[in-house]
């Protein structure tokens, strides 16, 4: 009788026991870590599209400084001051050539490119030429200088010789280029068109190597 009262007792509790552990193993389980919130996307301003247009700013470049023609403080050459003359005489391609050699005495200036003229024996103009560029040169007295020229195309008669060379200066003064003739009688050039005239044409000075 015992038994069957301790046997009916425990599958009376057994049902009771059951829900206990159930619930007991509910109570232990861990609540679920919540999840990390999720960071909001950083917006970052696009840039403006004056700003993407826009031009690198550049530094203004310093303008070159003008080229200065040569000025000269020294006084106008008057034909004492200097002696000219004239070398060898030579011809090619319808012209004759011949080369000049001016020595200063004193400091004084011309015109960098000189202009020459010709006269025949009775002081005539044959030929006034004209200079072939600008600017002034100061001559040094312990330098000589050089410059080659050319007369071409002689359309005319063949002048009274000997002819007078001379080199023409400011203010209507001239120095005569020494060293003969030039050109020579009988070396006149041809002529190679009527409508250029006669051409009497010179470099610039430069110092003598």
């Amino acid at each position: 009788m015992a038994d069957r009262r301790g046997r009916t007792s425990i599958r009376a509790a057994a049902p009771f026991l059951a829900a206990v552990v159930a619930l007991a193993a509910c109570s232990s389980t861990p609540s679920p870590t919540p999840a990390p919130p999720t960071a909001s996307p950083v917006v970052t301003s696009a840039p403006s599209i004056a700003a993407s247009l826009a031009l690198p700013s550049v530094a203004p470049t310093p303008s070159a400084p003008p080229v200065e023609t040569q000025a000269s403080g020294a006084a106008q050459c008057e034909p004492a001051d200097i002696k000219a003359s004239h070398g060898r005489v030579e011809g090619a391609a319808g012209s004759i050539f011949t080369t000049v050699v001016l020595s200063p005495a004193f400091a004084c200036s011309v015109d960098l490119y000189p202009a020459f003229g010709l006269r025949d024996a009775n002081g005539a103009i044959l030929v006034g030429g004209a200079a072939g560029g600008s600017g002034r040169i100061e001559l040094d007295p312990e330098l000589t200088y050089e410059t080659n020229v050319r007369l071409a195309n002689w359309c005319a008669d063949d002048p009274v010789f000997p002819l007078r060379f001379e080199l023409i200066l400011g203010g209507g003064a001239s120095e005569e280029v020494t060293g003969g003739s030039f050109p020579e009688e009988g070396d006149v050039p041809p002529c190679n068109g009527v409508t250029a005239g006669r051409i009497l044409e010179a470099g610039p000075w430069a110092p003598r190597p």
